[in-house]
């Protein structure tokens, strides 16, 4: 049973890797793409296009480096893409902010 426990934990990783990648990646195109609205405005978002737009879209391809990186050296990798994720956000909320 013990020989079954880490290819589990392995797959299971594995599975929701990818899937973090895949979430975080779609989700940042979508945060980049909304982003663009804010340059119809007529006062100057640079920042906030910045922010908004370009940051989410490092923030996902680093954590989806970091998560196949981690996932080649059988680490827990499923933090990476999540953590990326989460900071994708919070930067898009706070371009939001700025450019309101």
């Amino acid at each position: 049973m013990s020989a079954s426990a880490p290819t589990e934990r392995s797959i299971g990783d594995l599975v929701a890797t990818l899937l973090l990648i895949g979430f975080s990646v779609g989700a940042a195109v979508v945060l980049f793409f909304v982003s663009l609205v804010w340059a119809i405005g007529n006062h100057d978002n640079t920042v906030a296009i910045v922010l908004g737009g370009y940051l989410p879209l490092a923030l996902a391809v680093i954590g989806a480096v970091a998560g196949i990186v981690a996932l080649s050296r059988k680490h827990r990798a499923f933090w990476y893409p999540l953590i990326a994720l989460v900071l994708s956000i919070a930067a898009w909320v706070v371009a939001a902010s700025i450019a309101r």
